[in-house]
């Protein structure tokens, strides 16, 4: 592929990303839950933010735009933080995603069959986001598998004085959308609309329509360590 084609397909890629960043903003959280929050923010943004090259890109821009009175320039690049429990991050996650689950660390269905069910408390998530000593105005994403908990999740920073963070709307595995007339929506155009299977491409999330990248890799330093071993020691799930 030339760097020419490359480039122009990573612009598109960038006006899409920005086109449903503003949309998701001007509607607000899919679950109409209280926002304390800055902003919402689409998968696709939040995929271009965290990259790399184009991170670096962000972090230019939002300094060159920074406040006059500022004094102190902030160059830590975006965090995203999954909050969704353990055995979810195991089953897959962005490839650049920090976990600290919240309100479940584990087992959120509460299934006897899964073994015991562990919460988590709200100031013991916000401590362990706090333990990445981050400037306040950091831009934190935080992300769950639809956007609900990741709302809770981002009130509580906005409440501990983070002031950049921003709720992936769609979520990680995401649900359908309806269309104009109240139907559910055939994202993927294959003639079937499928809204029960965590794969389906039917449903907008991080993963499935929006086809963004997936890991399974457990780095140490971005697992949240009170349960650091519990993530080699259960099935992943979706």
């Amino acid at each position: 592929m030339s760097k020419l084609l490359l480039k122009n397909i990573i612009k598109g890629f960038a006006a899409v990303a920005l086109i449903s960043s503003f949309s998701a903003y001007a509607e607000g959280n899919r679950y109409h839950l209280e926002q304390r929050y800055k902003s919402e923010i689409s998968p696709a943004k939040s995929y271009l933010v965290t990259n790399y090259d184009m991170g670096h890109r962000y972090k230019n821009e939002r300094n060159n735009e920074r406040d006059h009175d500022n004094e102190h320039g902030n160059d830590q690049k975006p965090i995203l933080i999954d909050v969704r429990t353990i055995e979810e991050y195991v089953g897959g996650h962005p490839p650049r995603a920090y976990s600290i689950p919240f309100p479940h660390v584990y087992n959120r269905q509460k299934s006897a069959a899964k073994g015991d069910y562990i919460a988590q408390a709200p100031e013991d998530f916000v401590a362990a986001v706090n333990a990445m000593d981050l400037p306040k105005d950091t831009l934190i994403i935080t992300m769950c598998r639809t956007g609900f908990r990741s709302v809770l999740a981002g009130n509580l920073l906005a409440d501990a004085g983070y002031t950049n963070v921003r709720n992936m709307w769609e979520g990680f595995k995401g649900k359908t959308k309806l269309d104009e007339s109240g139907v559910e929506a055939d994202l993927n155009g294959d003639g079937i609309v499928d809204g029960s299977n965590p794969y389906s491409g039917d449903l907008d999330g991080w993963a499935n329509y929006q086809e963004l990248p997936v890991s399974m890799k457990l780095k140490n330093n971005r697992l949240y360590a009170p349960y650091m071993s519990m993530y080699y020691n259960v099935p992943g799930e979706r």
